[in-house]
């Protein structure tokens, strides 16, 4: 079918969060960029659905200032303070996926300054769909875009063979359905 993804080529010291973007094959390329279309169909969406009934759906409202991120989940209160730095980002071919490689690190809420300094506002939903402690099915609504993605969050002592072979399972089985 295709080839498979190697974790140890996208994980290094200072990762701890590889996202794997399902995408459509055709890419566009400007002069001074490449575009790689993220939008999925409803056909993924409901496919997903039902085959994993359990999922948690949270609807966030993030507040940008420079480096920093104010997240308010909008039905519990939940408030966090973060930064994702992406270390490496690739677009495979075959299949068409688009992984993106970041650090992302927790701070006080007290960080973040007043609202008067706010870069940009976004509103997303997510519905993630939770394979085990490290691995997640997520599908992001935003205003413009709804995406399909594989997270995996990394840790150093995790037995990476096991967490690789699953993820090339889960690549395999849902790219077709990106196309």
């Amino acid at each position: 079918m295709s080839a498979k993804i190697n974790l140890r080529d996208f994980v290094t010291d200072d990762v701890n969060m590889v996202e794997i973007f399902f995408c459509k094959s055709n890419t566009t390329t400007g002069t001074d960029r490449t575009e790689i279309d993220v939008h999925i169909t409803s056909d993924i969406e409901s496919l997903i659905e039902k085959k994993y009934k359990k999922y948690k759906e949270e609807k966030y409202k993030l507040y940008h200032h420079k480096d920093k991120v104010y997240t308010y989940e909008l039905s519990n209160d939940n408030q966090h303070v973060s930064s994702k730095i992406t270390t490496s980002s690739t677009h495979i071919k075959s299949p068409s996926i688009f992984i993106l490689s970041s650090k992302i690190d927790k701070f006080p809420q007290y960080i973040f300054p007043c609202t008067n300094d706010i870069d940009n506002i976004s509103i997303y939903t997510i519905k993630e769909f939770k394979i085990n402690n490290r691995i997640s099915l997520m599908l992001r609504d935003d205003a413009s875009v709804k995406s399909f993605y594989i997270e995996y969050r990394h840790s150093p002592n995790v037995e990476i063979d096991k967490i690789n072979e699953y993820i090339n399972h889960l690549i395999s089985t849902y790219a077709t359905y990106a196309v």
